[in-house]
């Protein structure tokens, strides 16, 4: 049994080939950082990733739940990594996905082989991964509810980076317990730590996106966040990945909880 087969089987192309752009991105990068053990690495790549994934893999429906562990536990397994925890609901979401017969024929005669491939030791990777294209289709104007650690905060595409690659977003001040809406966000201030901040995202791609985590609230909208633009010594925005977005955005939204 190959990882592609198993991929294949799960027919869920885009959940798929979002997760594995994730995968094989923050991989690519972790493993650029001279000198890390192959531990190290999967320490540095598993656990941010399953916060990335964790709204599809906690809130969604059965079905798209049990889909989300399979690919995840697969794509691990296929650059090299394993996690128990991911392993173990992986293994239950084939069940899962036998009982209420979710997927094909084949899919629960070849569950036995799944399973086997999951549980095995996987290969580590000699050499970084190819990363995928960089690509968005956000627009500028959209606006976003992005989940982080639980708590939800919007933010205002500005502009695109280079040839659609990537877009710059700002947030709005102030978190939510649930994605606002746009009355809430009307003449909001930017968030600021220290500085305004705004923020180039790579891996920010998708609408709507695969993983849960990001949400459409509009589109066309013509109100930033309110306040002056970046001062002099700001910088215009920070280069990140969605992935890190809640390390780098750390002490943006302490100030208001709604």
């Amino acid at each position: 049994m190959k990882h592609q087969q198993v991929l294949d089987k799960l027919a869920a192309r885009e959940i798929v080939q979002a997760m594995n752009e994730d995968v094989a991105r923050w991989t690519g990068r972790q493993m650029s950082y001279r000198g890390l053990s192959h531990a190290e690495v999967e320490r540095a790549v598993v656990p941010p990733l399953l916060a990335r994934w964790r709204c599809l893999l906690d809130d969604a429906d059965a079905p798209a739940q049990d889909v989300g562990w399979v690919a995840l536990a697969t794509l691990l397994h296929k650059y090299g990594f394993q996690d128990g925890a991911v392993t173990t609901g992986a293994l239950a979401s084939v069940d899962g996905l036998n009982r209420r017969v979710v997927l094909s024929d084949a899919f629960e005669r070849q569950s036995p082989a799944i399973k086997a491939l999951l549980r095995s030791a996987p290969t580590p990777l000699t050499r970084r991964p190819r990363s995928p294209r960089t690509v968005t289709f956000l627009r500028p104007g959209d606006v976003v509810s992005v989940r982080l650690a639980g708590r939800f905060h919007a933010a205002f595409v500005h502009e695109l980076h280079g040839a659609n690659e990537f877009p710059v977003i700002e947030f709005y001040a102030g978190s939510f317990s649930r994605a606002p809406t746009m009355a809430q966000l009307a003449d909001r201030p930017a968030a600021r730590a220290g500085g305004r901040a705004r923020f180039g995202v790579v891996g920010l791609t998708y609408l709507p996106d695969p993983a849960r985590q990001v949400v459409a609230l509009a589109s066309g909208h013509s109100q930033a966040p309110y306040g002056d633009g970046p001062q002099a010594g700001d910088g215009l925005w920070t280069l990140t990945d969605i992935i890190e977005l809640p390390q780098v955005t750390a002490g943006l939204f302490d100030a208001d909880r709604e």
